[in-house]
């Protein structure tokens, strides 16, 4: 009997995170020093040990192990303990177990020997590593973060520490001049141009992508955007995500991060300080704008600072495209905008 088309098909790959985060993979998160990665790293902790869907997402729910180098403990567990509270657990309860500044290095049998004792003791479904930077072997046999070997020996020890049945989260650092540009400039950026090091890091280190892009800090709100990248497997949920960390107290009491829609944002600086040009005539007397005349107008701004500004403006329907390359303002904005938004850009 001939094969149908039914014979042939695949089973739908597995999810730590639904949709999100494949079961079995090595995530990477990248960002500045102080960009929320441990905020993050701490969220998938919480959510994933009690089963609490991660930001729409069910989760698959079982023991997580956090491997920590860089964070003091009593800060980590203050972390986890408020964001417990904000799901409405006692972490004390949570099965949530701690690998902290034990001395771990990539590379390194006998700290790795140890590790794995643990993990095969309580089989944990997500090990979140914190940061690769402070993970890099030291001493005589020390490695850079530049050497081309390095990428082989965080995949050999990953490797080690994988399953099927677990993922692992690696938190990065990022170059220095990733906090400098906007965010459309760092979506179009490749894993391998953003995280710190040798570029083998990302080659052999990371099965899927997650950028943090820091938006703003308390007091007006402490808000991120992740930004997926998908490198070995196909993610159907690879948009961009806008987080808001909501507390009781800032610094104080339980806390949650919540997705938030881009509706929510405040005006970019190159939005605001492109939108007073619109008011602007032309030699013309034309409210009528060309990308062109802008440009020439804000002639020390660069194009992709023009062009992130009008698509952001574009896309919050505080101006409308007339013709290719031409803009004016919406006569209907008022009604079309997020009020909070138009206000800012409206009281500049």
């Amino acid at each position: 009997m001939p094969k149908t088309r039914q014979d042939f098909e695949l089973e739908t790959p597995p999810w730590l995170i639904e949709d999100w985060f494949p079961l079995g993979h090595r995530g990477m998160d990248a960002a500045p020093e102080g960009s929320f990665k441990t905020i993050l790293g701490c969220w998938f902790a919480v959510s994933i040990a009690s089963g609490s869907p991660i930001f729409g997402h069910p989760v698959l729910q079982g023991n997580v192990l956090m491997v920590d180098e860089e964070t003091p403990e009593s800060s980590l567990d203050y972390h986890l303990e408020r964001f417990s509270k904000g799901l409405g657990f006692r972490y004390q309860d949570l099965p949530i177990y701690k690998f902290s500044m034990e001395g771990f290095r990539f590379g390194r049998k006998g700290k790795l020997d140890e590790l794995l004792k643990l993990v095969n003791s309580i089989n944990p479904v997500f090990i979140r590593l914190d940061s690769l930077l402070a993970m890099l072997p030291s001493g005589r046999q020390g490695q850079s973060e530049n050497d081309c070997q390095l990428g082989e020996m965080i995949r050999d020890d990953l490797i080690k520490l994988l399953t099927k049945e677990r993922s692992i989260l690696l938190a990065a650092h990022s170059k220095k001049f990733i906090a400098d540009l906007t965010l459309e400039e760092t979506i179009e950026k490749e894993m391998q141009s953003i995280v710190r090091g040798h570029s083998s890091i990302v080659g052999e280190g990371s099965d899927t992508g997650y950028i943090i892009k820091k938006i703003s800090e308390h007091p007006k709100a402490t808000r991120f955007c992740i930004i997926t990248k998908v490198r070995r497997q196909a993610i159907p949920s690879d948009k961009i995500k806008y987080i808001e960390m909501k507390e009781q107290n800032y610094g104080e009491g339980w806390a949650i991060l919540e997705e938030i829609p881009i509706e929510n944002l405040p005006p970019s600086d190159e939005a605001k300080e492109l939108f007073p040009l619109f008011k602007i005539p032309d030699l013309r007397g034309n409210y009528n704008h060309s990308s062109q005349w802008i440009m020439r107008t804000m002639a020390f701004c660069s194009r992709s600072f023009c062009r992130n500004a009008i698509r952001e403006l574009l896309q919050r329907k505080v101006i409308v495209q007339v013709t290719p390359q031409n803009y004016e303002i919406n006569q209907k904005r008022g009604s079309q905008c997020n009020p909070e938004y138009l206000q800012m850009l409206e009281n500049i």
